[in-house]
């Protein structure tokens, strides 16, 4: 019960800075909000007011939402967000996402660093299980210090190794539990890169700040380069939950040297997502709202109010019939692979 209402705060507050973002835009462009809501309505209480916004607390504790100021009895123009050049429009639906995006970033950065500076060689954080680390014995939480008897350091180093002995048998020291130990098997010439390496872990090298944050942006990028190139599955809010609670588990763990970081990934996993979600050319988010705002940009032309509106009625009931399908599978076919969260830099 205690996982699940810290999940629902852990999205509600992913949620919440997203529109913070999208509220200290909307003051830097200089476009009036009416209200920065906490939770969604009905209305509890106004907390405050500040800079002509009024700061609600609302019903439902997930998330928020910004209201720009009202023009009442302006149809063509319904708020002041609207009646903005689209440049300002477009800064301001921006932000949300880039929030959301940075703080993944700082988040992955965080959990990186937590496990790279506790640790003295390289860790393997993952085994394929037809892989031949697998078939010698290695096992996560095994820290690789030398190959053929030359110390590596860093993954570059070990996997220039790997590659130079492709196809041969090759001696690995490890270190397990402070006992350091031999083994010896062949990296792989045949397997696909795109998924697996040539002998089949995952690996994390000691970091200082600096390479955790340039680990974090790489794997960011490096994933919506998989979400171009592969089929990937929508997860629903089961899904999430699922997740959450096995990085709340394995953060329970006293021996794991990822523990107490799985939690942190998985949030920033969330926030990558939301941040990418919003900015998809849909009219219902921020994306499609923007590629609304691309021809007044360019044209001086505004997309008619009642066009607008019909293109977010449809695209809304499009999402609202993918996310019951989506929710719906998780319980029925669930299969998504939550055994190891942390991700490898």
């Amino acid at each position: 019960m205690l996982t699940t209402l810290y999940f629902i705060l852990a999205l509600g507050f992913l949620i919440l800075i997203h529109e913070l973002g999208h509220y200290l835009a909307a003051k830097l462009v200089r476009i009036p909000i009416q209200e920065f809501g906490i939770g969604f309505p009905p209305r509890l209480v106004t907390l405050f007011r500040a800079g002509g916004t009024e700061f609600t607390l609302n019903m439902l504790p997930v998330g928020g939402f910004v209201r720009a100021k009202e023009r009442p009895g302006d149809e063509e123009i319904p708020d002041e967000l609207m009646a903005a050049a689209p440049w300002r429009r477009i800064v301001v639906l921006l932000a949300g996402s880039a929030v959301n995006l940075t703080a993944a970033v700082l988040m992955l950065s965080f959990a990186y660093f937590q496990i790279g500076k506790n640790i003295d060689h390289i860790l393997i954080v993952g085994v394929d299980p037809e892989s031949p680390a697998a078939a010698a014995g290695l096992m996560p939480e095994d820290q690789i210090v030398a190959v053929n008897g030359i110390e590596v350091t860093t993954a570059e180093e070990l996997q220039a190794l790997i590659d130079r002995n492709k196809g041969q048998e090759t001696e690995f020291t490890y270190m397990r539990a402070g006992e350091y130990d031999t083994v010896t098997l062949t990296p792989r010439l045949e397997y696909d890169p795109l998924v697996e390496g040539p002998i089949g872990v995952g690996l994390f090298e000691p970091l200082t700040l600096f390479g955790a944050v340039r680990e974090s942006v790489a794997l960011l990028v490096f994933q919506v380069q998989q979400i171009a190139n592969l089929p990937f599955r929508l997860v629903g809010l089961k899904g999430m939950l699922d997740g959450f609670t096995v990085a709340q588990d394995l953060d329970a763990s006293t021996t794991s040297v990822t523990a107490g970081t799985n939690t942190v990934w998985f949030l920033a996993s969330i926030s990558f997502s939301l941040g990418l979600i919003n900015l998809l050319p849909v009219p219902i988010f921020d994306g499609g709202k923007i590629l609304l705002a691309l021809p007044e940009l360019f044209t001086g032309k505004r997309v008619p109010i009642r066009l607008y509106y019909v293109l977010n009625m449809v695209s809304l009931a499009l999402v609202l019939a993918l996310m019951v399908y989506v929710n719906v599978n998780d319980f029925i076919n669930p299969s998504i692979n939550l055994d190891a969260l942390t991700p490898t830099p």
